[in-house]
């Protein structure tokens, strides 16, 4: 994990950064768990101090690094207040980098828009969606549900990644889940960890944590370890969304971000069974409503879908959702690589849209006033591919084939359907 170094430990590990420029480069934001602080990360050739300035105010910070020849530094901006813009530069106390601003996330707040992503890199394709998302300025934040610069184990690539980021990073924070492709060959997770670490020297990130927003409780998962009955992360995630459920009022939607799918119907990888053997019922018991994944290079939905079972197909034409019935999936892999383009035949019961060849990003928005989270996939040609809403309460199909809204019905739901499963698991033994 990213900690301070002595100089003897940088010498040993990374001597070459004992020369060359201490110009700031790779500067990015990082949320930690509160939310009146905000950590920023950034990268130079040479070590030096590290100090962050913002609104008249300064902080020292750490400098580390690993078996690659870049000194890293971090440091924290703290008392800030949320929604109000900040402005701010990194440097050692003599170079320095430009200014830049950012605006807290208010996490009371009566709206919240984030953009998600995953399987980036940094093709031609890729190039596409970093400039939409620099486009956007209405986000607030990215996700990234794994195999984001696919270094692989040249570190240069990392460096290279976080430059051309910078127009966006410096202005929101990018949070991710750790993906397959952060287990580097000869590194193992460790540029990950040094590059996007926090919370500085907490045990178990920045492989699993849960971060709140306005309307969201956002857990961010690792399908690279071990997610078992009995792992830490088991019950980390138990805890974690016992807590969040009975905090509906406050936060209404809950969403999990993890990099391989529980559902999938796209030929290459396919749905993750091990992961949905694992977690598939704590996700029903506690009412997840979207789980956003990659992997899997192309663009998929679920229905709510429970045990490979459509549980709800909406209202609206398939495109308005209530909670409780069980998480809609995404899988979000068409972000910059190549796509996988052979997709499982017929088309699964649970899947309820699909497309293959296609790049983008998708953007959520919670809007207090509705209650509701609303969801578009846009491709980078400018057209949009998928669009939904779920909505707070649990849609009720009436006679007419309208619609209505029972509040707070959804969390019993998610109960009736285990009850019933269990029923039917009777059954079939007992047949």
């Amino acid at each position: 994990m990213a900690a301070s170094q002595s100089i003897g430990e940088a010498l040993q590990e990374c001597p070459g950064t004992m020369t060359g420029s201490t110009e700031p480069s790779q500067i990015h934001l990082q949320l930690t768990d509160n939310p009146s602080e905000v950590v920023v990360m950034w990268a130079t050739e040479r070590r030096g101090n590290a100090v962050v300035e913002w609104n008249g105010q300064s902080a020292d910070g750490d400098s580390y690094c690993y078996n690659h020849d870049m000194a890293f530094h971090m440091a924290t901006m703290s008392d800030l207040t949320p929604g109000e813009e900040v402005t701010y530069r990194v440097g050692d106390g003599g170079d320095w980098s430009q200014e830049y601003k950012f605006t807290p996330i208010d996490i009371d707040a009566n709206r919240f828009e984030w953009i998600a992503i995953a399987d980036y890199g940094d093709s031609s394709e890729a190039v596409d969606v970093s400039g939409a998302i620099i486009a956007d300025t209405t986000a607030q934040l990215v996700t990234i549900s794994g195999d984001i610069s696919y270094a692989d184990g040249e570190q240069s690539a990392w460096d290279d990644w976080f430059v051309d980021q910078e127009a966006s990073m410096t202005r929101i924070p990018w949070v991710t889940a750790v993906g397959n492709h952060e287990n580097e060959p000869g590194y193992g997770f460790t540029p990950y960890a040094h590059r996007f670490d926090a919370d500085e020297m907490k045990e178990t990130e920045p492989f699993w944590y849960s971060r709140d927003f306005a309307g969201v409780h956002m857990v961010f998962m690792s399908t690279e370890h071990d997610y078992d009955l009995g792992s830490a992360q088991y019950a980390a995630l138990e805890a974690d969304l016992s807590a969040a459920n009975a905090n509906r009022e406050e936060r209404p939607f809950i969403v999990v971000i993890a990099h391989k799918p529980m559902y999938s119907s796209n030929s290459y990888h396919g749905s993750e069974m091990a992961l949905r053997e694992a977690v598939e019922e704590l996700y029903q018991t506690h009412s997840v409503d979207l789980v956003i994944a990659g992997h899997d290079h192309f663009y998929e939905r679920t229905w709510p879908v429970f045990q490979e079972e459509p549980q709800s197909f909406g209202g609206e034409d398939g495109t308005l959702f209530g909670q409780g019935f069980g998480p809609i999936h995404i899988v979000a892999g068409n972000a910059g690589r190549t796509p996988y383009t052979e997709v499982d035949e017929p088309q699964p019961a649970w899947s309820a849209y699909r497309e293959v060849d296609t790049f983008g990003y998708m953007k959520i928005i919670y809007d207090e006033e509705t209650r509701s989270l609303s969801f578009t996939f846009h491709r980078t040609d400018e057209t949009i591919g998928d669009q939904f809403t779920i909505q707070e309460g649990v849609l009720n199909e009436k006679e007419d084939d309208t619609f209505q809204l029972i509040p707070g019905f959804g969390t019993l739901l998610p109960l009736i359907s285990l009850i019933g499963a269990a029923f039917l698991r009777r059954d079939v033994v007992l047949d």
